[in-house]
């Protein structure tokens, strides 16, 4: 029996690493002596994508959504998400976990500011969430876990995120896509001027990630 459980956590680890095989620069700083199955990983990117981020507390949160509504000319699009947190020696590590759709491995760094920041991050995909987070939480260990329900609205390039935060409350966050060629400065003009239009004042912002939030409130 312990061998062919052994047999079986082989080949489960071996298809867990060929799908984080662009994932390489996450893990350049792990000790992963005790996992060598996913220590020779490449990257096809040699560039982070960015966008420039705000995150703020709401405090009447249907107004909220409702000038995001007019602003989008749309009904918003409901996304249930799960974020594992794991912990890295920098930058944040999460799988997301999406329904009818496949998971995501992200990997983001930004600045702890409130106001616009940019914020650089590399994606992979993978169908077998619960199995990477099994791999990643036995290599470098669990952070904490972020449930959230979030309406999302398109407006521009950017998008706009009403969340409902279990254990926090209500938040939105805009994110700017960038585009080729465009400058930090100028994703922070567009992020600033749609906070203007969404009623979002200076006092309401936020520089901490949700998991950090979590955390301070559970410590």
């Amino acid at each position: 029996m312990f061998l062919w459980l052994k047999g079986r956590f082989r080949k489960t680890t071996q298809h867990i690493s060929r799908q984080l095989v662009t994932f390489s620069r996450v893990f350049l700083h792990f000790d992963f002596r005790s996992f060598e199955y996913i220590s020779n990983l490449t990257v096809t990117s040699r560039e982070m994508p960015s966008n420039v981020e705000i995150k703020a507390k709401v405090k009447d949160f249907e107004t909220f959504k409702r000038k995001a509504k007019e602003i989008s000319d749309s009904e918003g699009e409901i996304i249930e998400q799960k974020d594992v947190f794991f912990n890295v020696p920098q930058g944040r590590l999460k799988l997301r976990f999406l329904q009818n759709q496949p998971s995501q491995l992200i990997f983001y760094q930004r600045d702890d500011r409130s106001g616009p920041k940019v914020s650089e991050f590399y994606t992979a995909t993978t169908d077998k969430p619960d199995e990477l987070a099994d791999v990643l939480s036995r290599a470098v260990g669990e952070k904490g876990v972020v449930k959230k329900k979030r309406l999302l609205y398109l407006v521009g390039q950017t998008r706009v995120h009403c969340d409902e935060v279990e254990g926090l409350g209500c938040f939105m966050e805009l994110e700017v896509v960038m585009k080729e060629n465009q400058s930090a400065m100028e994703g922070e003009q567009i992020a600033r001027d749609l906070m203007s239009k969404l009623g979002v004042e200076e006092a309401d912002l936020i520089k901490e990630a949700y998991i950090d939030l979590l955390s301070t409130k559970t410590a």
